[in-house]
């Protein structure tokens, strides 16, 4: 019963977290559910494959049913019948909204970030007296202060190319519901974390020599190899898909779970 409701509500989520990062994005009223469109803004309905205004045809949306879903169950798995699991379904929502605007925009919205990350911490904390669990709270705001110093240390060292405040912020969120589940979730987190970001790097370093290579044998101009290590890329998806697979391998059994 609990994988059904989960599943359920993490479709919701998926639709939710759209609809958040569109009109973060075009700094619109959130409005749950309205059917955004991330192209103009219009709130199309859910009920219509074509947005009225601009024309644009339905095409991620879908794409993030299947993946709430999915990570709606994980969460559930993890998690199990508690309390907690509402705020972390919560967590689902807002980082997932974070992970497009960012995608979209190379933004992580504060509008979003810090006032989400109040709010679920906050419900975090309810979920925890009433589940019993409060050293994991205690354990969890721990992780999210300490996720928020080394990513502010990356922050100082990079000189923000690459890596921007945004991220740093976002960290917070990431360390409190990574290190609630356990000390090494957190670390698998960051771990993963660098491991996908740096794959990402690498396609996109072999993407630029592709089109260098491309560029010299049409005669036009052709891009050098500095340039393309120094193309922007957005890393909070690297940092929320890292938190993501953490907590879902804890509950698969990829390192023990405190208890």
């Amino acid at each position: 019963m609990i994988d059904i409701l989960a599943g359920a509500l993490g479709l919701l989520a998926a639709l939710l977290a759209h609809d958040l990062a569109a009109q973060a994005l075009a700094d619109r009223p959130i409005r749950p559910f309205a059917g955004t469109c991330p192209l103009c803004g219009t709130g199309r309905g859910w009920g219509r494959l074509r947005c009225p205004e601009c024309g644009r045809r339905i095409g991620r949306e879908l794409i993030l049913i299947p993946v709430g879903i999915a990570l709606g169950l994980g969460l559930a798995n993890t998690v199990g019948a508690m309390w907690a699991l509402l705020p972390y379904l919560g967590f689902l929502c807002l980082s997932l909204a974070l992970a497009i605007t960012d995608l979209d925009a190379f933004r992580i919205v504060d509008r979003l970030n810090l006032r989400g990350t109040l709010l679920l911490v906050g419900l975090l904390g309810v979920a925890a007296l009433a589940d019993g669990t409060e050293e994991a709270l205690v354990r969890g705001l721990l992780g999210g202060a300490a996720y928020f110093l080394g990513t502010n240390l990356v922050f100082v060292v990079a000189r923000g190319q690459g890596f921007g405040y945004g991220d740093v912020k976002l960290s917070v969120q990431l360390g409190v519901f990574t290190a609630y589940v356990s000390w090494g979730a957190l670390g698998w987190s960051v771990f993963i974390t660098a491991l996908f970001g740096g794959l990402l790097s690498l396609v996109v370093l072999a993407a630029g020599l592709v089109s260098r290579s491309q560029a010299k044998r049409a005669g036009g101009p052709e891009s050098t190899i500095r340039e393309a290590m120094k193309a922007e890329l957005p890393y909070g998806p690297a940092m929320i898909v890292g938190a993501w697979s953490a907590i879902i391998l804890a509950g698969l059994g990829a390192f023990p779970i405190p208890t």
